[in-house]
């Protein structure tokens, strides 16, 4: 890398600390013949070699797992000097703060709301399908779950979802949400305050009979859903996963309306502690697209690296080292991952989105339904 290279480098990442200071208040590996950009794929290794990608993946565990998986692997095969940042809620508002031809980062993950609200600034660049090969291994779900003319941006690299997660000792086994309601778990549970959404949508699928959650998109239709909430007996609510896995530990909760991005590390550093499943009522959950973010520089490597996150074997890494749920549809499911879908139904059965459309009706009541949950909270903690 020149120096000019270095110091764009730079200037990017101190773009992005301050911009989030001041914002501040959550079997296939690159298939030939693809032509990507400058070089085919089998002399991409000699193409790129030395050349810089910034890549914003969600924060906290999945930051690291991403690092570990995708990104060490991927500088280790094509000689890049790729990196990834964590972030969530300032993604969109970096990328519109930043001049539209020296974008703060050349990829970035989104979930339905910041795909939303970047697509709506046109923030983000259509994909070339020719340059991705891999996505022809992909569920449909994933197409399936969101509006014909989003889906041309970006790629689907996997997803994410709510889980149950319970002490073992309890004895209670979390196949269903209804045990939130029950008594062995009055007084034991911990649930989302910050992310309320995803906490909201429990009583939705439970509501629905075909676990839909049209209902929560307004403020009005949610009420019944939000009086649910009511009835519950919190131990004490989280705002985000360092705090959860605090409740937890210190067993102020016993169980948890617990994240699939958090629940590997449960498991891993406290084995036989806990039991988790997804509930036969279905579950919140969220699809992780990564996009490229225009102005770019780096397009062609773009290219590369989103044909990379749907190769077989980096999606592979990934799904060993977590709880999330992958794109392609031929992985090998790690034993830790019980329960994993088994075919494009599966992931309709399982896992109910917080659409594009929903967005939109949630952030026109946002001020309402904030307001509304506070009194959840003080409600069911008394």
């Amino acid at each position: 890398m020149d120096i000019n290279n270095k110091t764009s480098r730079l200037n990017r990442r101190r773009f992005i600390r301050s911009v989030a200071a001041v914002g501040a208040t959550t079997g296939f590996a690159l298939a030939a013949p693809a032509i990507i950009g400058r070089a085919g794929v089998a002399s991409a290794k000699n193409s790129f070699a030395g050349e810089n990608l910034i890549v914003v993946s969600w924060s906290g565990n999945y930051e690291r797992v991403f690092r570990e998986t995708v990104i060490e692997p991927f500088n280790a095969e094509f000689g890049t000097k790729a990196e990834t940042i964590g972030g969530w809620d300032q993604i969109v508002s970096q990328i519109q703060a930043a001049p539209a031809d020296n974008p703060p980062f050349d990829i970035t993950v989104t979930d339905e709301y910041v795909a939303s609200a970047g697509l709506a600034g046109e923030l983000y660049v259509k994909t070339d399908r020719a340059a991705i090969p891999n996505l022809e291994a992909v569920y449909p779900w994933f197409h399936e779950t969101r509006p014909q003319d989003a889906a041309q941006y970006g790629i689907p690299f996997g997803g994410g979802s709510a889980v149950l997660l319970v002490r073992n000792s309890i004895g209670v086994t979390p196949d269903s949400w209804k045990h939130l309601w029950g008594e062995k778990l009055a007084g034991r549970i911990t649930l989302d305050s910050g992310a309320w959404w995803y906490t909201l949508a429990i009583p939705a699928i439970l509501k629905s009979p075909d676990g839909r959650l049209d209902a929560m998109y307004n403020i009005k239709t949610a009420e019944p859903l939000i009086a649910e909430l009511e009835r519950l007996k919190v131990a004490k609510w989280f705002t985000d996963g360092a705090e959860q896995a605090n409740l937890l530990v210190q067993e102020e909760a016993d169980a948890a309306m617990s994240y699939s991005s958090d629940t590997y590390t449960f498991l891993r550093e406290q084995p036989g502690e806990y039991v988790f499943g997804v509930p036969r009522e279905g579950t919140p959950a969220w699809a992780e697209w990564y996009m490229k973010v225009r102005g770019t520089k780096h397009g062609e490597l773009a290219d590369l690296f989103m044909n990379y996150l749907l190769a077989k074997e980096t999606q592979e890494r990934f799904l060993a080292n977590s709880m999330q749920f992958v794109a392609r549809s031929d992985v090998q499911v790690p034993d830790h991952w019980n329960g994993y879908p088994a075919s494009n139904e599966d992931y309709h059965r399982m896992f109910q989105v917080i659409t594009m459309q929903g967005w939109d009706g949630i952030m026109a009541d946002y001020q309402a339904f904030d307001d509304r949950m506070k009194q959840v909270i003080v409600k069911t903690t008394g």
